[in-house]
């Protein structure tokens, strides 16, 4: 593939997860609009094959409604995959027509064996689009047994869900918007403190001076405060402004030096050392042990946490450092100087970092990108869909929609959560009566039926004593709710699957690339007012 073709791709994620967008296969369940938005989202930055599973025998009742579809008397697996493979010829793809119906056949154990030995990339994700709640059930048990992460999209009217259900995932590379520099100020390593010694404040030049870059200014003013203090660092309000006052001391002009004016802003740094949360670790690397006998995937991450935990023992709790700095005021070979000694005590950490670990198998990136995340790492994980949809309520499911619900959106009956739940009622009617509401042309007779389900989800998951939802769904007369959801008739409006297209193929490349953080794990929008939420469901 053209590194100029993918240039901005690269980036935001990198060489490395641009190699894990091109090893995967998307599996398509059903070419529906925000389907085919979702794929043409991941065929446009590469993703190395497309497998388009539907069971339409014409896409042409659909073509008014989805832009990538038209008017042609073909299947629509085919047809969907065909003009979609038009916008990236690198990737390659397949279609499969399933005539017997996705009902019939993804009850089929050999269907899914059959289905799984057709992909030869090592990675695999499922997008499951617009799928009745019986099939998009056993496409979450396929999946979850084979530790295929799958995101179920649908629009429905004006509301547009995206679900992510995951095996364990280890979060390496969360990529924080904003993190505190990993200065090494409260402890310093010899190659920083010898920096610091060798500054005699007396010998510079005024350039020189003004140009000493602010770790070492704290690193000297820090090693002289401790000296006059019995080797303590300052600890009471006093003494930080005391141990600022020496800062400003050092300066000869503290209005014209801006590298002491740094300093002074960064002074927390040389007496506040970030912690690292050793519970957390723990907890972390039990949870990894007891999955990684049937998750293999988990190994490398579980043989990270361990040397991890060996070098701690090695060094009084100190991570290995990162090795980075950030942009301050300095001479430019003052801050290369700097620069490299961060750089060079980074690159022995983390060569005793390798000789901890108990496989050879570990990159250099992977060691490279857990040690520089030490502080961020964690296990993501969301419950299935299975377990959604049968309603098993956990204490911090409960925690959750009451958060929810105790801060609701400016009109309360917008809040994105009641629609979830009005959503959920459309899912239960069409499991009791084989359709969705308002599809026959008489949609008004549906509402009280709908309405009927409305109360069963809302009491299965033990809000029927929540006030907000009391108030909206449960009391309301006439249910508006369930009059607006059964009006809707399953319509799909492109617009909105355009919207949910984009979200779910923004959580597939996380989750293919195991960069940033995927929402854990429902994204609820609501057309009606343009406001969107992220619930655990």
């Amino acid at each position: 593939m053209s590194t100029n073709k993918y240039d901005r791709q690269l980036r935001l994620w990198g060489a490395k997860g641009q190699k894990a967008l091109g090893e995967t296969t998307l599996v398509l369940f059903r070419a529906t609009a925000v389907g085919t938005e979702s794929a043409k989202n991941l065929v446009l930055p590469g993703i190395g094959h497309v497998l388009v599973v539907d069971d339409a025998a014409s896409a042409q009742k659909e073509y008014s409604s989805n832009f990538f579809l038209v008017n042609q008397d073909k299947n629509r697996a085919q047809l969907s995959w065909e003009l979609l493979q038009e916008l990236n010829p690198d990737v390659q793809g397949s279609f499969l027509h399933v005539a017997e119906g996705l009902s019939t056949a993804c009850a089929k154990p050999e269907w899914w064996t059959n289905l799984w030995q057709t992909v030869k990339t090592p990675k695999i994700l499922v997008i499951a689009s617009d799928l009745e709640p019986g099939i998009l059930q056993m496409v979450g048990q396929a999946c979850a047994a084979k530790g295929v992460p799958v995101i179920s999209v649908q629009a429905y009217g004006m509301l547009g869900i995206c679900r992510l259900q995951t095996p364990p995932l280890p979060l390496m590379d969360p990529k924080p918007a904003n993190t505190t520099p990993d200065l090494r100020l409260v402890r310093p390593f010899p190659g920083l403190q010898n920096l610091a010694d060798g500054i005699l404040w007396d010998e510079l030049k005024s350039h020189e001076h003004s140009h000493v870059p602010y770790p070492l200014i704290l690193a000297k003013v820090a090693k002289e405060w401790k000296s006059s203090h019995g080797g303590a660092l300052p600890k009471t309000h006093a003494e930080k402004q005391e141990f600022r006052d020496a800062i400003k001391a050092a300066s000869r002009d503290i209005g014209k030096e801006v590298n002491f004016e740094e300093a002074m802003k960064n002074a927390y740094t040389a007496y506040t050392e970030r912690s690292l949360d050793l519970d957390h670790l723990a907890s972390l690397r039990d949870s990894v042990d007891g999955l990684v006998a049937t998750q293999p995937s988990l190994k490398t991450f579980g043989d990270l946490l361990h040397a991890l935990d060996k070098f701690l023992k090695e060094h009084d709790n100190q991570p290995p450092l990162h090795g980075a700095i950030p942009d301050m005021t300095a001479s430019t070979e003052g801050y290369v100087t700097l620069q490299n000694a961060y750089r060079d005590q980074a690159k022995a950490d983390l060569a005793e970092m390798r000789q901890y670990l108990s496989s050879g198998d570990v990159s250099e990136e992977d060691l490279s990108t857990f040690c520089h995340n030490v502080h961020l790492l964690e296990l993501y994980q969301t419950r299935t869909l299975v377990d959604e949809m049968a309603a098993k309520v956990t204490e911090e499911l409960q925690e959750d929609w009451m958060m929810a619900t105790m801060d609701p959106y400016e009109v309360p009956a917008m809040t994105p959560f009641l629609w979830y739940l009005g959503f959920r009622a459309c899912q239960v009617f069409h499991q009791e009566h084989s359709r969705y509401p308002g599809v026959l042309d008489a949609w008004e007779e549906d509402v009280s039926l709908l309405q009927e389900c409305v109360v069963k989800v809302v009491t299965s998951l033990g809000l029927q004593e929540n006030d907000l939802v009391k108030s909206t769904l449960l009391a309301a007369d006439p249910p508006k709710f369930a009059q607006e959801l059964a009006r809707y008739g399953q319509a799909e409006i492109h617009s909105i699957s355009s919207l949910i297209g984009g979200v779910a193929s923004q959580e597939a490349v996380k989750i293919i690339t195991g960069q940033y953080v995927p929402l854990n794990n429902t994204y609820v929008y609501n057309g009606i007012v343009s406001v969107a939420a992220v619930y655990q469901c």
